[in-house]
């Protein structure tokens, strides 16, 4: 009799050469062969190096189905996943358009270009997100496979910027204007230097630092500084505003200046000028002015109105043909202007109470006779009584500031118009609540209060 051949069932285990993946085939025992089982499939993966990730679910249901012959994937990798790279992500843009926009009514703005773009101290201007350093893999023998770690994103510290203390951030370490350089990175600039004129390519400026212009500033167009303005040209039909000092090299004409520090110029002509501290030009010709400080006018004062609560120094003031110049000095000239003021608007005060008087004592004395006014006669007694209580505590405020006025001009205040060249007929000058009127040309004169507090002139 033939002898039975007989042969336990087998594993056969294959690895892909770069061990991402392992395969196994099952075959069926022969003739009174053993069935394979679980532990004998893991002892064939073991053989081979397979430890990781195996799947141990497929291989069970694998033999309990019998499935044989087939190729079955019994253990995959688990491929690294790299790292991000880190990135910037900026809270302002780079380039800012400065051309004209339109609003909701289709208007353009011509002036208001948004040249200056303001960022306080502490203010974020870029979130940097840092790399990430992404997860190790395995293959399938359990060996580790590398990732690719990301890398920390470029970025640039401009002028006055700097990293949060957690080197997430970049913020600014000033208040100024932002702007973009074109090596990269924003900085903070507490001086705007503008090298051109301030027109419509330009438009208005607004700005928290100091302002330098190189050109002029045109008609129509404003340049504000919280601290000081420099202008190398003119300033012709413009608007000036700063919180501390502004300089003119060349001339002012037609414009409006306020400044709470000094002023400078080479010459005012047509003007408003209003300082806390010193004006000082060679020429003054029909302006409004009003300095805190003392004036100085090195050629002359000719036509207009100054009040300067200091001293006056000029070579000339008013011009042979009789210009009519006003010069008012001190505060106590000032505070007396103030207080005519005051009392003219008393005056009409009294006059709106007599009225409101008038019609309440008449309605009063109609609503005895009939007993019963009017819907409207009724609301307009209501009215004059309120209006005549207003006016009341306003003649009230006003005399209160009077006494305070009359106070303060107790105190006589010494000061002086001094003029090296000519006085002209035209001129008038006060000084506390004394006024001189200039009838016939002076020379090399000082115009100041005698030790009476009377106005009077004398050489110089």
């Amino acid at each position: 009799m033939a002898e039975i051949m007989s042969k336990n069932g087998e594993a056969v285990v294959t690895v892909t050469p770069d061990y991402h993946n392992a395969f196994v085939t099952l075959y069926p025992p022969v003739g009174v062969g053993i069935e394979i089982t679980f532990e004998d499939v893991m002892a064939a993966l073991a053989e081979k190096g397979v430890r990781f990730n195996i799947d141990e679910q497929t291989i069970k249901n694998a033999i309990e189905h019998k499935l044989y012959r087939r190729q079955i994937v019994a253990a995959t990798w688990l491929p690294p996943v790299d790292g991000s790279n880190g990135s910037v992500k900026y809270f302002y843009e780079t380039h800012v358009d400065h051309t004209p926009q339109a609003d909701e009514r289709g208007i353009v703005d011509y002036k208001n270009l948004g040249f200056i773009r303001i960022i306080d101290k502490g203010a974020v201007i870029a979130e940097i997100v840092p790399p990430t350093e992404g997860e190790p893999g395995h293959d399938v023998r359990g060996a580790e496979l590398l990732q690719m770690k990301g890398k920390p994103a470029p970025y640039t510290l401009g002028t006055n910027t700097c990293l949060s203390e957690d080197g997430t951030k970049i913020i600014a370490k000033e208040s100024g204007h932002l702007s973009y350089s074109s090596g990269g990175g924003f900085n903070i600039l507490t001086t705007v230097t503008i090298s051109s004129d301030i027109d419509a390519s330009i438009g208005n400026i607004d700005f928290i630092g100091d302002v330098v212009i190189k050109g002029e500033v045109l008609e129509g167009f404003r340049v504000s500084s919280s601290k000081n303005i420099i202008i190398s040209g003119n300033a012709n039909g413009a608007e000036l505003v700063a919180g501390g000092d502004i300089t003119v090299k060349s001339g002012i004409i037609n414009s409006t200046v306020t400044a709470h520090g000094n002023v400078k110029a080479q010459f005012c002509e047509y003007s408003d000028i209003t300082c806390d501290g010193d004006l000082t030009g060679q020429s003054f010709v029909v302006c409004n002015v009003y300095c805190g400080g003392k004036l100085e006018a090195s050629k002359t004062l000719n036509g207009g109105k100054y009040t300067c609560l200091n001293n006056i120094e000029a070579a000339s003031v008013g011009n042979p043909n009789y210009a009519p110049t006003e010069v008012t000095i001190g505060d106590n000239a000032v505070l007396t202007k103030e207080r005519a003021d005051l009392e003219k608007e008393i005056t009409e005060i009294d006059n709106q109470i007599n009225r409101c008087v008038q019609i309440v004592d008449f309605l009063n004395e109609k609503k005895k006779q009939i007993h019963h006014l009017p819907d409207d006669k009724e609301e307009l007694l209501g009215k004059s009584v309120k209006t005549k209580i207003k006016l009341q505590m306003n003649k009230k405020q006003k005399k209160k500031r009077i006494a305070e006025i009359d106070e303060r001009l107790k105190v006589k205040q010494y000061l002086s118009l001094n003029v090296k060249g000519s006085v002209y007929p035209g001129v008038k000058v006060t000084i506390s609540d004394s006024i001189l009127t200039v009838d016939s040309e002076m020379r090399r004169t000082s115009i100041h209060l005698d030790p009476d507090g009377l106005i009077t002139s004398a050489p110089l």
